[in-house]
């Protein structure tokens, strides 16, 4: 049933922030196409298993990168280019202590050509099936997406903490709403 959970009153849509001058990633490893997404023996498509946090059954290394379309001087919460996304770990830690399930982490590594290694973000897989306070905007579909839809409590909590370096917009697509 939707918002059956009585301290659900509200929906956002958050997302990352996108101007050029915001830190952009690239999901990279040796070898990748510059178009699509090369399959698994096993037929997965290779974003997607990395957008599930399932690195470990990748058999090479992967690895993120500053897309140098961007000039990656503002850092959010939420980083542009995914799935699969990258978050910062005080939005991890936030999530975490909102006690917010139905999400994972995953480590990643992550590079600047400017820096070099970049700290303080780990890989985030939202909820695909909609039954979380943070889920997928793409969940009616079991997919990852760029924007995720979250309760107003989430919300509220994320920005009690300082976490608030992502874009958000109230969310009133019913038929989207998680089944929580």
């Amino acid at each position: 049933m939707l918002n059956e959970r009585a301290d659900v009153t509200a929906w956002y849509k958050i997302w990352p922030l996108s101007s050029q001058r915001d830190f952009w990633i690239r999901t990279t490893w040796e070898g990748r196409p510059d178009l699509g997404s090369p399959t698994l023996e096993d037929g997965r498509e290779v974003f997607d298993v990395i957008a599930d946090g399932k690195l470990d059954e990748i058999p090479f290394p992967v690895w993120f990168e500053r897309n140098t379309n961007s000039r990656g001087k503002r850092r959010g919460d939420i980083l542009w280019g995914g799935p699969p996304t990258l978050v910062s770990q005080r939005f991890v830690d936030a999530v975490a202590e909102l006690g917010v399930m139905g999400c994972s982490t995953f480590d990643v590594d992550l590079y600047s050509l400017n820096e070099g290694r970049v700290d303080g973000y780990v890989g985030f897989a939202e909820n695909i099936e909609g039954t979380s306070e943070i889920s997928s905007y793409a969940w009616r579909e079991g997919a990852h997406s760029y924007a995720w839809i979250v309760s107003e409590r989430v919300l509220e909590g994320l920005k009690a903490r300082g976490v608030d370096m992502f874009e958000v917009e109230p969310f009133d697509e019913k038929r989207r709403f998680p089944r929580i």
